[in-house]
């Protein structure tokens, strides 16, 4: 009796070739990954064209709008897809981006703020637990026990200095903030210089200055608030 116990691996298909303008041709096996980030700038190109097709169709229908007889409506027809194609293009420009922009980038600085907090109360939790434990241990004269508290601080300790680590990309993000505000002439934002150094059970104070502080830099921006 024969048994099939051989579960044979799929090949994978030949990659897809992709041909922007350009000529820029993208070649891969899962082109869905690639293919948004690939075509965004493009968006202002499309963008455009839409455009200029609309100008295109209000000035053709011109003529006829004026008739004989006069038709004013054939003319407000187009007048839409005019306003709508313009409103993208003037969305464009850079006083009307670089406002939303950096409200979307304070958010997201926030928001890593928010979950660094949590961990960091998390990790202050486990370490007054920890230290319960070491008393324990030290009152029953549990040596066993006593190593696994300190290996549990050891451990707390690098998940701390883990978050510390994760804060390095949040910094440069605030310096780029910063680049954009000068840009716009809105308020400075801080660094992260009160952040580096504290003891655990001290670091939650200066994270909830920089949040508030943040936030009122967030509502400060300049330009629509949408």
């Amino acid at each position: 009796m024969a048994f099939d116990i051989c579960l044979e691996l799929p090949e994978f298909p030949d990659p897809f070739d992709f041909v922007m303008p350009g000529p820029i041709e993208i070649s891969d096996v899962n082109l869905m990954k690639i293919i948004q980030p690939a075509l965004t700038p493009l968006v202002p190109f499309f963008d455009m064209i839409d455009m200029i097709v609309a100008i295109y169709n209000c000035v053709k229908a011109i003529p006829d709008a004026l008739g004989p007889p006069p038709d004013p409506s054939i003319l407000t027809a187009c007048l839409p897809d005019l306003a709508k194609a313009l409103n993208k293009l003037l969305n464009m420009l850079p006083w009307v981006v670089l406002p939303r922009m950096i409200r979307r980038l304070l958010t997201l600085a926030i928001e890593t703020l928010r979950t660094v907090r949590s961990q960091l109360m998390y990790l202050q939790a486990q370490i007054l637990q920890i230290l319960g434990t070491i008393d324990r241990a030290k009152n029953l004269g549990d040596a066993g026990l006593m190593a696994i508290c300190q290996c549990a601080q050891a451990n707390v300790a690098t998940e701390a200095a883990n978050v510390g680590k994760s804060l390095a990309a949040l910094g440069k993000l605030l310096g780029i903030i910063n680049i954009f505000m000068g840009l716009i002439g809105g308020p400075q934002v801080p660094d992260l210089k009160n952040l580096a150094g504290r003891p655990l059970d001290k670091a939650i104070p200066p994270f909830d200055a920089l949040i508030k502080t943040l936030e009122a830099v967030r509502t400060a921006v300049p330009g629509p608030m949408k």
